[in-house]
C-alpha cells in the first residue's frame, strides 16, 4: 500500500509539473503573439505616419517655393540664375501615439528630369518633373521609432517635385518681345513720334504671343540716357498659377535699350 501511495504521489507530482510547464509554454506562446500584435500594430502605424510625414514636408517646401516666387519678380535675362537660386527647406518632429518621429526635406533645382515615374503620389500634381515648369529634386528623410525601440522605420530618398510657372515659355517670350521691341524703336533714331507709332505697331503682336502662352504683357518705352536712344521695358505675369497653398500670380521684368 506505501509504494503504491508513493507511486500516486509521484505520478501526481510529475501530472502536476507537466501541467505547469504546459501552462507556462502557453502562457509564453500567448506572450510572443502578444508582442508580434503589437509590433505589427507598431509597424503598421509607422507606415501610415510616414507617408503622412513625408507629404506634410514636401507640401511645406513647396509651400516655401512658392511664397518665394510669387513675391520676387524675375528678370529677363537672369531667368536660369533666378531658378538656380530658388531652395527651400522644412522639418517636422514630435510623437504620435507612443511613435517618436522626425522628417526633414530639403529641394532645389532638378538638374534633369527624373527618368523614372515620382511614387510621392501624396502630393500629386506636384509629384514628379513637368517639361517647362520649375522642377525641383528634393531630400526627404523620415525617422520613426515605436514601442520603446521594438518597431523602427527610417526613410531617406529623393524625389523630383515641380511648381507649375512656365519657365520655359517666359524665358522665350523675353526674347521675342525685347527683341521686337528693339527692331522697333531703332528704325527712327532721334524721332519720338516714328518711334512711337513703331513702338505702337509692334505691341499688339507681342501681347497677343505673350497671351497665347498663358501670360499678360505689358510694355514701355522712353527717351536713353544718350542721344538718338530709346529704353524700353516688358513686364510679363502669369496669373492664377494653381500652387501647393492656392493660386498665385508670377512675374518677370525685361528691359534694354535701342
Amino acid at each position: 500500500m506505501a509504494r503504491k501511495a508513493v507511486a500516486a504521489t509521484l505520478a501526481s507530482v510529475v501530472l502536476f509539473t507537466v501541467l505547469v510547464a504546459a501552462d507556462a509554454t502557453v502562457m509564453s506562446a500567448q506572450d510572443n503573439l502578444a508582442s508580434l500584435a503589437q509590433t505589427s500594430h507598431l509597424e503598421s502605424r509607422e507606415l501610415l505616419l510616414e507617408r503622412s510625414l513625408a507629404g506634410s514636408v514636401s507640401l511645406q517646401v513647396l509651400a516655401k517655393v512658392q511664397g518665394y516666387v510669387s513675391s520676387n519678380p524675375a528678370e529677363c535675362d537672369g531667368l536660369p540664375q533666378y531658378v538656380a537660386s530658388i531652395s527651400a527647406s522644412s522639418s517636422v518632429s514630435g510623437e504620435d501615439s507612443g511613435i517618436a518621429y522626425s522628417a526633414n526635406a530639403t529641394a532645389s533645382e532638378a538638374q534633369a528630369a527624373a527618368s523614372l515615374p515620382e511614387n510621392l503620389t501624396i502630393v500629386a500634381p506636384f509629384a514628379g518633373a513637368v517639361p517647362g515648369a520649375l522642377n525641383l529634386q528634393e531630400a526627404l528623410t523620415v525617422s520613426e521609432v515605436g514601442g520603446g525601440g521594438s518597431a523602427s522605420l527610417v526613410r531617406s530618398e529623393t524625389h523630383t517635385l515641380n511648381l507649375p510657372i512656365e519657365v520655359d515659355s517666359a524665358s522665350s517670350l523675353c526674347a521675342s518681345a525685347l527683341g521686337a521691341l528693339a527692331s522697333a524703336l531703332s528704325r527712327s533714331p532721334c524721332n519720338a513720334t516714328l518711334e512711337q507709332a513703331a513702338f505702337d505697331a509692334v505691341l499688339p503682336g507681342v501681347v497677343e504671343e505673350a497671351s497665347a502662352q498663358g501670360f499678360a504683357l505689358t510694355a514701355g518705352w522712353g527717351s536713353g540716357a544718350t542721344a538718338c536712344s530709346a529704353t524700353y521695358w516688358i513686364t510679363l505675369v502669369e496669373p492664377g498659377v494653381a500652387g501647393a497653398t492656392g493660386s498665385f500670380d508670377w512675374t518677370v521684368r525685361g528691359s534694354g535699350t535701342a
